[in-house]
């Protein structure tokens, strides 16, 4: 049965925030997970309808909550095409650059089989995550990035709608882009003159 409330308190940082339910009960806990829809991160006010359900700890917690105001699921939240499109653009552009004599052949190989592997672990964590499984680490992905896989990593992210929206693992993942295109930029100014 359908609930509403407000939300009373949320820890982006930590995932977790409560609904103030106004009855009797407690304030009810709820979990990033139980979001039907990210597009718009829960703030202290927001209205709320959910449902109630006992959690793995055997507490009442919400579960399928969603934000008054926010886009139903499948209305809007889906993957978002510019950033993917840059990322392939930028595989393109290596390609040809190597293909052109510009860059080592084997930069754009390398870019091109990296970007291919990159998707497919996005994928892949994706679909462990969804499934509540044991994930890929997130060093992995970065490293993936950083061996020259970051436009196939940076479509998956926004194709697949994975790890797009996490702060601290896209700082990193930007170093990796930074890295990467340092590192070509280098090379031609100081090797290939």
């Amino acid at each position: 049965m359908k609930k509403a409330g407000r939300i009373k308190s949320w820890h982006a940082d930590k995932g977790y925030g409560f609904i103030d339910i106004h009855a009797d009960l407690k304030d009810v806990f709820f979990h990033v997970s139980a979001l039907r829809t990210r597009v718009v991160q829960p703030k202290v006010g927001d209205r709320a309808s959910f449902e109630l359900a006992k959690g793995k700890d055997g507490r009442m917690q919400a579960i399928n909550v969603t934000i008054a105001g926010a886009p139903k699921p499948g209305s809007g939240d889906g993957a978002n095409w510019l950033p993917a499109f840059v990322g392939m653009v930028a595989l393109a552009a290596i390609s040809l650059g190597a293909l052109e004599g510009y860059l080592p052949r084997l930069v754009g190989i390398v870019s091109l089989m990296a970007s291919f592997i990159a998707f497919i672990a996005y994928a892949e964590d994706k679909v462990r995550a969804n499934r509540k499984a044991w994930r890929i680490p997130e060093a992995n992905l970065h490293l993936i990035a950083l061996c020259g896989g970051w436009p196939g990593a940076l479509a998956a992210q926004h194709l697949l709608r994975h790890k797009n929206r996490k702060h601290e693992f896209q700082v990193v993942f930007w170093a990796t882009v930074v890295l990467n295109i340092g590192a070509l930029v280098l090379w031609k100014a100081v090797v290939a003159p």
